[in-house]
């Protein structure tokens, strides 16, 4: 025996701790913790009867939190404060003492959190959590019909599984439905979500400066930059493009406008095709893979040294796509402003130009110069680290010549700074190399922690080509080689491959994309329409119908349930040794039992009618009791 209120009591918790779930990581700590103690301290009041919070305290502590997270709505981030506020009213709720439309604000509430927390967060746990939710709101609802009418009503587990049943049929039907609605239903370009889910967050990882000696030490971060859908690539083809910075300035590399060139094309391999899906982020860079021939499904200006930038703010997930021809060089037909890419910052050591010089003199072809100058850099013995680096001030000189230990920003910094000095046109160029490659998904997975500078040097027969002198370190193999392997184990990428799905199906899923599945299903149609049938067709395919349709009616009128054919049974029975003439129209089984005398009679009718008169099922051990009675009939 069960009472309803405990149900609801229980339910409500467990529904409260559901709707936060994906949220617990952006709570404020101290609400979280009272969030957390609110749900099992709550359920031991309402087992008790004893509320420590009076009414009045209780609702002046839900308008100060209102207040107080109100006031930290913003145009750029409107959901996570209203989710605090949403849940400093849900903790308030679970503290004081809940009647039937208490209950129901729980619920009410659960669900606009858990609709609050897709603003703010959406992976696929995010389904997890809804689906479990809808379940419970459900069966809390009809519960609580229950409960309005009888507040202490104590039910039968019998009862109890009938109750539950019915209401899991409902939320089971509706999330059918509500899969269909979602690839049906039309998407608008500009939904309420994006309005109000906050800007992304700037992240380490892709700068817009370089700057080396900046830090002594640095830390790589976890974080997801991009996937990218597409063929397994060989390790020295994956580097991921996104700016070029062009100019020195306070002993910073940034990025200016570059001159007008003449006409350029790609010249290399067959192009590959990537579909890219970028993590929500601060800046309009499209990342593209080097060299990129082609980019579509977005909206972009290019610029004449193969930067692309995105005409909207890349703050929401989306995706495009871009074909690339990995490894090959930018041929340009025409001018280049040679003194624009040859300016060399305004501070280099005596030690660098002198380097520059020898460089320069010994031969007035520019492929030479290239030559020699990564000979320069692979007998200097220089290390790839990411602490204990060079600071000062001129950390390129100290890490050329002193300490010889440096990340990539120092490498790309020395070496172009070097080409200009022996006019070599360079410019550095800012993106991602390596990314861990989900066999299972068919797709890179591209961390902050992979973000790396190389250069670009215009050659002698006028094209663009790619040298990242950060290969040249003695110890490359176990620092920038480590990102060539397949690190992810099978269970990490069968949950990234989850999660990656989920994206692609759910969180860009879009009104063109809808029109793409639309189209594919129409020509699906048509080839079928085009098949030729065999002909006869209409009567095979007559004949089937029928047969099926004569085997569900057949099935559905012969299955009858264990109460019906222990009825049967019984009448079979007593027909065949008493005679057609016992059985009257209307004659009960108890009144059968009384006429021909048989204590057997008396005692199935007994238990027949203990259940079906209480609107109940017969138990197994019943269903045995009455078999048994009946072989001795």
């Amino acid at each position: 025996m069960v009472r309803i209120k405990r149900l609801l009591d229980i339910l409500s918790g467990v529904v409260a701790l559901l709707s936060m779930g994906p949220i617990l990581v952006y709570l404020d700590r101290p609400l979280l913790l009272v969030a957390l103690l609110a749900i099992p301290a709550g359920f031991w009041c309402d087992r008790r009867g004893h509320y420590p919070l009076p009414t009045w305290f209780a609702t002046l502590v839900a308008l100060c939190g209102m207040a107080f997270y109100g006031m930290q709505i913003t145009r750029a981030d409107v959901a996570i404060p209203v989710v605090h506020a949403m849940v400093v009213l849900l903790v308030v709720r679970l503290l004081t003492p809940k009647e039937g439309r208490d209950y129901l604000q729980i619920f009410v509430l659960a669900l606009f959190i858990l609709a609050g927390s897709s603003l703010i967060h959406l992976e696929i746990g995010f389904i997890v959590y809804l689906v479990l939710l809808f379940f419970g709101v459900t069966l809390g609802l009809v519960l609580l019909t229950v409960y309005v009418t009888d507040q202490n009503l104590v039910m039968t587990r019998t009862d109890l599984k009938k109750l539950i049943k019915v209401g899991l049929i409902i939320p089971a039907v509706s999330l059918l439905l509500m899969l269909v609605f979602f690839v049906v239903l039309p998407r608008t370009q500009h939904p309420l979500w994006n309005f109000l889910n906050p800007s992304a967050k700037g992240v380490a990882g892709l700068a817009e400066t370089v700057q080396p000696g900046s830090f002594a030490q640095i830390s790589g971060v976890k974080a997801l930059s991009f996937r990218a859908e597409g063929p397994e690539l060989a390790p020295e083809d994956r580097y991921w493009r996104a700016l070029v910075l062009n100019q020195s300035k306070d002993g910073r590399w940034v990025r200016s406008n570059p001159p007008r060139e003449g006409s350029t094309r790609v010249e290399g391999p067959i192009p590959v095709t990537f579909m890219i899906y970028p993590e929500p982020r601060n800046n309009r860079y499209l990342m593209t893979l080097d060299r990129p021939t082609r980019v579509a499904e977005v909206r972009y200006e290019q610029t004449v040294d193969q930067m692309y930038i995105s005409r909207r703010p890349l703050d929401r997930r989306i995706r495009f796509e871009v074909q690339a021809s990995p490894g090959a060089r930018l041929r340009v037909s025409g001018r280049v402003d040679h003194a624009f890419y040859l300016q060399p910052p305004v501070d280099v050591s005596l030690r660098m130009r002198q380097v520059a010089a020898s460089i320069r003199d010994g031969s007035e072809d520019v492929t030479v110069r290239i030559n020699a100058l990564a000979d320069f850099f692979r007998n200097q013995n220089l290390s790839y680290a990411q602490d204990d680096l060079p600071s000062g001030s001129d950390p390129i000189d100290a890490f050329l010549f002193e300490k010889k230990r440096g990340y990539c920003e120092f490498f790309a910094s020395a070496y172009i700074t070097l080409a200009r000095l022996a006019g070599i046109p360079a410019r550095l160029v800012g993106g991602y190399y390596g990314g861990d490659y989900n066999a299972m998904g068919g797709y890179y997975l591209v961390t902050e922690e992979t973000a790396h500078v190389w250069v670009e040097v215009l050659s002698g027969d006028n094209s663009w080509q790619r040298i990242d002198p950060s290969q040249w370190a003695i110890n490359v193999a176990t620092t920038l080689g480590a990102r060539d392997g397949d690190q992810l184990s099978p269970l990490l990428q069968l949950v990234d491959s989850l999660n990656y799905h989920w994206v692609q199906a759910v969180v860009v899923f879009d009104l063109e994309q809808q029109i793409t599945l639309i189209r594919e299903a129409g020509a699906s149609l048509r080839n079928l329409r085009s098949v030729r049938a065999p002909e006869g067709w209409w009567r095979i395919t007559g004949g089937v119908l029928v047969g099926v349709v004569l085997v569900v009616v057949t099935f559905l009128l012969r299955r009858k349930s264990k109460e019906a054919r222990l009825l049967e049974e019984f009448r079979a029975r007593i027909r065949r040794r008493y005679g057609a003439e016992v059985l009257l129209p209307g004659s009960g089984l108890a009144e059968v039992g009384e006429q021909i005398d048989n204590d057997e009679c008396r005692q199935f009718a007994k238990i027949y009618y203990g259940a079906v008169f209480r609107d109940r099922l017969l138990s197994s051990r019943e269903v045995v009791e009455l078999k048994d009675l009946l072989k001795r009939i």
